[in-house]
């Protein structure tokens, strides 16, 4: 049975009462610890992890941006309807450097493989492209089997192997993961799966990964050491149904699933049970967030998690051994 819920270290309530849409820890040199919310109202929100209050605001679009991710020189947002924006972080603030133009009305969020500075973007018609961060396209992922009919391309997961080979996991409407290998841009494994797959995550040493869908169950996958093949290992049953995010902590002790009903839910990777649901969002789950190091305000490693109530919660949670 799972554990009453703790409470939150810290509830950010959004200063224009806005649905929060996507997430992402920013630790920058000089010790600039910041919390990134893009929003339904098309801006990006920059919480300081210190004060916990708005540091900056900046303008992206009028659309809600689904998706954010902050390297150390460059923030890049998506917003809804498919277009993307690549903005180089200067001395002055943030300056838009790239507009990709992409037709794709879904909820997908793009993928990026942040050192060779490449981006994965959802197409149309289950095509995924590949850009640079200077919005040049590189080439693309196309499925050649016209006998699977594989529906809108719903989310995607880059991952590193060893032995320099990089690889897209990416789940379709129909109920179809297919793992790329992004040397070749060719498939090299598929596995069928419950019908829209929302949100997948993979932890490389654990060898397992993570499908939330519009269903109450989580799909729990395996892909082989040596030939990557994927494997479906265990569904785990859930109250509610509709899963917005699942996130795997790096530390590979816990995965965390964002719902459509609100619920926070974290489980253990070694009994896959659920340790703890939080219940503190009083509507949908949008986003979840891993700080990749410590937030010095609380000498821990935090989890963030944002939704249409418009709050972002933050988490201090399992961490004693961390």
């Amino acid at each position: 049975m799972a554990l009453l819920p703790p409470d939150p270290v810290y509830t950010i309530r959004n200063v224009d009462n806005v649905p929060v849409y996507s997430l992402a820890f920013s630790f920058l040199p000089g010790g600039l610890e910041r919390l990134l919310a893009g929003s339904k109202n098309g801006y990006v929100y920059a919480y300081n992890l210190q004060t916990n209050r708005v540091q900056q605001k900046i303008q992206v679009g009028q659309a809600p941006i689904l998706h954010l991710i902050h390297t150390d020189s460059h923030l890049i947002t998506q917003e809804k309807g498919g277009k993307l924006k690549v903005f180089e972080l200067t001395n002055s603030g943030y300056e838009e450097d790239a507009v990709i133009e992409v037709d794709y009305p879904g909820f997908c969020r793009f993928e990026a493989n942040t050192k060779l500075a490449s981006l994965y973007v959802p197409e149309k018609d289950y095509k995924i492209n590949i850009y640079n961060f200077n919005g040049e396209k590189l080439g693309s992922l196309e499925y050649d089997d016209a006998s699977v009919k594989l529906g809108d391309v719903m989310c995607l997961k880059f991952i590193e192997f060893p032995c320099d080979r990089p690889c897209l996991l990416a789940g379709y409407e129909a109920g179809w993961l297919l793992l790329w290998d992004l040397n070749t841009n060719k498939c090299i494994s598929k596995l069928q799966v419950l019908e829209c797959p929302m949100s997948v995550d993979y932890h490389l040493e654990q060898q397992r990964g993570i499908i939330g869908n519009a269903s109450n169950v989580i799909q729990i996958f395996n892909l082989g050491r040596k030939d990557l093949s994927l494997t479906l290992k265990l569904d785990v049953t859930i109250k509610n149904p509709g899963i917005n995010k699942v996130k795997t902590r790096s530390d590979g002790k816990v995965f965390t699933s964002g719902g459509w009903d609100g619920h926070i839910r974290i489980f253990s990777w070694f009994s896959m049970r659920p340790l703890v649901v939080l219940t503190e969002h009083k509507q949908a789950i949008q986003d979840v967030a891993y700080s990749t190091e410590k937030v010095s305000l609380w000498k821990a490693y935090i989890m963030a998690a944002g939704g249409l109530d418009g709050a972002i919660t933050l988490w201090d949670l399992y961490n004693s051994k961390q």
